[in-house]
């Protein structure tokens, strides 16, 4: 599987500018201080274009990691998508930094847990559980009190570190700690990370008796993903996506797609899109 801890291929095509707030106040920005992560973030915010501030009708919120980069291309998707019937009218938050260099950077420090292994040079690593706490007890409650949202129906989801971060969140809610989230869509989760860590830590919260029931999970990886040749440390895709059905907590609705001519940089769209379709099915 190709090892990919910092996106080095920049999609520019996708890295819009941050959003500004069109005349119907469907899309907007703002920063959020976090104590938890003793950080700002850039929140950005996508309404469906049915919500209207007079009406009672709530929605299911999907939160977006690396908005930066991904906001954009998936508000237009998923507004296009949902007008005829192919996506869920949701509010879509995107979490990102300052600009795209900056996320390029502190994406390292907010998607992963522990702190990174002396191989991988990262200047600062590990801090997923601050920023898993910032998302849980920091932003949820501010887009609840602004938007009319469904508590019961937020996903989080996100590619590569991004993804980690996303099957962090699962693993911690399979441990018994309350995430906010009852489905999680992880693109090319960098699963290697410290050794295959996290895929080891599932399997420690397989059996533990406070997990919720109506939990879905959707991982995916590319094809072309496959670990060179060599590599004896690596696990192949087809070990991998065993050991995750195995590992996953019987309590969760999950699914696992390897799509075959993909490689890390193209599984995001599709995971995102069929993720949303599967866990969240249009009425």
């Amino acid at each position: 599987m190709t090892r990919y801890v910092t996106p080095v291929i920049v999609l520019l095509l996708m890295a819009g500018c941050a959003p500004v707030a069109d005349e119907q106040g469907k899309t907007a920005v703002m920063r959020l201080y976090s104590k938890a992560v003793a950080d700002s973030f850039s929140i950005f915010v996508n309404l469906p274009d049915d919500y209207h501030p007079e009406q009672s009708q709530k929605y299911p919120v999907v939160y977006l990691l690396d908005a930066n980069l991904y906001f954009d291309v998936m508000a237009v998707t998923l507004n296009k998508y949902a007008g005829v019937g192919l996506a869920p009218n949701v509010i879509l938050v995107g979490i990102g930094y300052k600009d795209f260099p900056e996320m390029d950077s502190l994406r390292n420090r907010d998607d992963t847990y522990p702190v990174a292994i002396p191989e991988y040079e990262m200047s600062t690593s590990g801090g997923a559980d601050k920023f898993l706490s910032f998302v849980h007890r920091e932003l949820i409650p501010v887009i609840d009190r602004q938007y009319r949202t469904d508590t019961t129906k937020r996903v989080l989801m996100g590619h590569s570190l991004g993804g980690y971060f996303t099957a962090y969140a699962l693993y911690r809610d399979l441990a018994g700690a309350s995430t906010g989230f009852s489905g999680y869509i992880a693109a090319s989760p960098a699963l290697h990370y410290n050794h295959y860590y996290l895929p080891e830590q599932l399997k420690t919260a397989r059996g533990k008796d406070s997990m919720r029931t109506n939990v879905r999970a959707y991982f995916t990886f590319g094809g072309q993903e496959e670990p060179e040749a060599g590599d004896s440390g690596a696990l192949s895709l087809q070990i991998l996506m065993v050991q995750l059905t195995t590992s996953i907590s019987p309590k969760v609705t999950y699914r696992g797609d390897v799509y075959s001519n993909l490689g890390h940089m193209d599984t995001q769209l599709p995971t995102f899109i069929k993720g949303l379709q599967w866990i969240l099915p249009s009425e």
